[in-house]
Parts: structure tokens; sequence; C-alpha cells
């Protein structure tokens, strides 16, 4: 069941556009996130969408690159690691 008067944030990834539906309020540019099996940083807002590129993360030289899932028709898990 929907919770009234929810904000939606349209989450506006490299390869596409995902309705997140959030009681937090909206995330600050700077912030880190995981979805989709990868790290994003929410580089600036567009109007209602928060604009999302790839998360450098700082590791081992020559450790593995993550590519994200591919958006479908399952929902999108967002978990955030770092607010800025």
């Amino acid at each position: 069941m929907a919770i009234p008067h929810t904000p939606i944030l349209l989450l506006r990834f490299p390869d596409g556009d995902v309705e997140h539906r959030s009681t937090r309020g909206e995330l600050p540019v700077g912030t880190i996130v995981r979805s989709r099996g990868a790290l994003w940083r929410i580089s600036r807002f567009e109007n209602d969408a928060a604009i999302l590129e790839a998360a450098a993360v700082d590791g081992a030289p020559g450790g593995p690159v993550v590519s994200p899932d591919p958006l479908g028709d399952t929902p999108l898990t967002l978990e955030i690691f770092s607010e800025e």
C-alpha cells in the first residue's frame, strides 16, 4: 500500500530513468548509493530528476569492474551509503 503524500524522485541513470518513492525526502548532491549492483553518486538535479553517475571507488589497482544490472521490470533497491 502506498504512503499518501510520499515524494517521488526520478532517478536518471546513464541508461534510463526509474521512479523512486521515499519517505526520506530529497537526497543531497554527492550522496553515494548502491543500486543495480553498482555504486552511484548523485551529481546534480535537473527539475525533479536526480542525475546519477558511476561512483569512483577506492580499491586495489586492477580490481574487478562492476557493470550495473540492466534496468527491467524488477523493483529497484536503493541503499544509501553516505551523504555529503
